[in-house]
C-alpha cells in the first residue's frame, strides 16, 4: 500500500475488497471529519441478502456504496457536516451523486471513473445543486489505479468481459492501460484466489502490482 495513505482512502479500499470478497462490485466509500477521521464507512451489497436495517441496505437496487457510509453515519449536524468528505473508490453513479448532495456534506472524491455510470457533474452542473458549493476532487493516482482494476474485475465476473460489452468499451476509452490490466487480472484468476483464500487488502495490492 502507498507509504502516504490517508486513513479515509484506506478505509474506502478496505471497504472496495471486501464488497468483491462478499461477491459484491468492489466499491467501497466512507466519510471523513475535517481532520480526515472516518465518521462512517459502506461497501456495494448488490450480491448480498435482501436486508434494510441498522444503517445498511443489502440486496437491493439502492444498496451502494455511497448509500451505506451516509445510511451508517448516525447524523451530518450543519455547520459541522458542510467540512465533511464523502470518499468513494468509484465515482458515484446519479443516485449516490443525489444523495451526497442532499446529505449536508460538501466535499466528495472519488477514484475510479466510472465513463459507463458516473455522475460526479451532478454536483457541479445542476443548477440547483451548484448552488450548494459541494467540492468534487479525485484521489491520488495510485488509488485511482487501484480502484479502477478493483472494480473492473468484479465488473467483468458480472459478464462485462467481452469485446461487445458497452461497459468495458466505455473503460477501454477513458483507461485503456488499467483496462487491459483489470482483464489479465480477471483472466489469470488472481483476484479469486485470494477472495477465496480470504486474504487481506494489502495481498491484494501486492499481487497486482500497482503501489
Amino acid at each position: 500500500m502507498p507509504a502516504d495513505l490517508s486513513a479515509g482512502w484506506q478505509a474506502a479500499l478496505e471497504e472496495a475488497w471486501a464488497a468483491y470478497g462478499a461477491g459484491s462490485y468492489a466499491i467501497g466509500a466512507c466519510i471523513v471529519d475535517a481532520r480526515g477521521q472516518v465518521l462512517a464507512r459502506g461497501r456495494n451489497r448488490l450480491n448480498e441478502p435482501r436486508a434494510a436495517h441498522g444503517g445498511v441496505i443489502g440486496g437491493h437496487d439502492l444498496a451502494h456504496a455511497e448509500i451505506n457510509a451516509l445510511l451508517n453515519l448516525p447524523a451530518a449536524p450543519r455547520p459541522d457536516g458542510y467540512g465533511w468528505t464523502v470518499l468513494t473508490t468509484v465515482e458515484p453513479c446519479p443516485q449516490c451523486a443525489g444523495a451526497v448532495s442532499m446529505s449536508g456534506i460538501r466535499a466528495l472524491e472519488y477514484a475510479a471513473p466510472d465513463p459507463w455510470a458516473g455522475c460526479a457533474r451532478l454536483l457541479t452542473d445542476d443548477s440547483y445543486v451548484r448552488r450548494k458549493g459541494i467540492r468534487v476532487g479525485r484521489a491520488p493516482q495510485d488509488v485511482q489505479r487501484l480502484a479502477t482494476v478493483l472494480a473492473l474485475v468484479s465488473f467483468m465476473e458480472e459478464g462485462h468481459d467481452t469485446p461487445d460489452s458497452a461497459v468495458l468499451r466505455a473503460y477501454a476509452e477513458v483507461a485503456p492501460d488499467d483496462t487491459r490490466m483489470a482483464l489479465d487480472v480477471h483472466r489469470s484468476g488472481r483476484l479469486r484466489s485470494l477472495r477465496a483464500a480470504h486474504a487481506p487488502l494489502h495481498e491484494a495490492v501486492t499481487a497486482l502490482r500497482i503501489a
